[in-house]
């Protein structure tokens, strides 16, 4: 196998980004819930201050995995940050990709002093275990944390009422 190199992304490449994205969405069973495009990720990522990072693992120059991660305020310790991917094309798996585009993000937030590394994790996925290997403690299990979200329509109806 060729070398892999993990690199900050470039806004040239979001069209790969992007459709690894789709792929991921695939992977989880969701892809109809994904509605990003390439000029979104320019502009979120490249335009201004950033909303969020992107490495990318490359071989032979081609994108074959991404991380994608951001920046967070903890009231209880304060700076932490967010990863909220990481995906590796299946022909690549099993190869220390994830792992290399990991401890690219860990790198980040330490050398940034963050205090913590959140992120989730589907309760099906298999990649539970490869970041329990790495000492990730999962905390709906510890501490019983619960996340929730609301959507744009429930957004835009608490909004209504404001």
């Amino acid at each position: 196998m060729a070398e892999v190199i993990v690199r900050k992304a470039k806004r040239e490449d979001c069209k790969a980004i992007r459709d690894l994205i789709l792929e991921l969405a695939e992977y989880e069973k969701m892809p109809d819930q994904m509605e990003i495009d390439y000029k979104t990720l320019e502009r979120d990522g490249f335009d201004g201050q950033p909303l969020f990072f992107c490495n990318v693992a490359t071989i032979d120059e081609k994108i074959i995995g991404y991380t994608l991660f951001y920046y967070i305020y903890s009231p209880w310790v304060g700076k932490a940050m967010c990863l909220e991917d990481i995906y590796v094309t299946p022909e690549f798996r099993g190869k220390h990709i994830g792992d290399k585009l990991l401890k690219s993000v860990v790198k980040e937030a330490v050398e940034n002093d963050c205090h913590q590394l959140d992120f989730i994790v589907l309760n099906w996925n298999p990649a539970q275990e490869f970041y329990k290997r790495r000492g990730a403690c999962d905390l709906t299990e510890k501490e019983k944390w619960h996340r929730y979200r609301f959507s744009i329509d429930d957004l835009r109806k608490l909004a209504s009422d404001a």
